[in-house]
């Protein structure tokens, strides 16, 4: 999880115990990586606040695993630093779960747009409303894939239950070229493979793979 913090922990919190669909709590091997301006414990409230994240998570991921990340607030070197502090503390999962809600706007925009610069990473945006009302989770790879009118086909036919070899039927191309495509996409979670009893993979459209239908303003039809 990276997150920026302010003068309050309470959203940062809220995140590390809302449950996810596919996404487990926080468990050891996780990291945190909160970013604070240079000097911030100068400030005792921002200092405050980190002590509590800080108790609450190290118990079960260790103190180790809880990084925080001064930053000058100049701009280009501020995004340059956020860019390698989330690479040089990325999980196996290559899971990344940024929770926008707090901090200084910014360090909001500043991670933000770092998160753009990375690839080959799932990345999940959230943030809550300011009266904790409710939050958004957005699948940033969404965002970030390429248009593409195959891509829409392929999800259409995975959602609907077909296999490689139909969709490629319906296309008109070979199953080869649906499968290079679809780890193409597997590159933005727009699909996810899955190998039963180690056989070739079978990919299913993932949440980010309907979120992007839908910022593509595509719909699916029945043949």
């Amino acid at each position: 999880m990276v997150f920026p913090i302010g003068f309050d922990e309470k959203f940062i919190v809220r995140a590390l115990v809302r449950k996810r669909e596919d996404v487990n709590g926080l468990e050891p091997g996780d990291k945190l990586l909160a970013i604070v301006p240079e000097s911030y414990h100068k400030e005792q409230r921002t200092a405050n606040a980190i002590s509590s994240i800080k108790n609450i998570a190290s118990p079960i991921i260790g103190e180790e695993h809880f990084v925080i990340l001064e930053v000058p607030l100049n701009g280009e070197e501020l995004v340059v630093r956020i860019i390698q502090a989330i690479r040089d503390n990325l999980t196996n999962d290559r899971l990344v779960l940024a929770v926008l809600s707090g901090g200084m706007r910014p360090l909001i925009v500043s991670t933000l747009l770092a998160l753009l610069s990375i690839q080959d990473v799932r990345i999940i945006v959230e943030s809550d409303f300011e009266n904790l009302s409710g939050h958004i989770s957005l699948e940033l790879e969404s965002f970030l894939a390429p248009s593409n009118r195959r891509w829409v086909r392929i999800i259409c036919g995975l959602l609907g239950g077909k296999s490689v070899r139909k969709i490629s039927e319906e296309l008109g191309v070979s199953p080869a070229t649906i499968s290079n495509e679809l780890k193409e996409m597997a590159k933005y979670y727009l699909v996810k493979a899955e190998k039963p009893d180690g056989r070739a993979p079978k990919y299913r459209a993932t949440k980010a793979g309907k979120l992007y239908l839908k910022i593509k303003g595509e719909e699916c039809y029945e043949d």
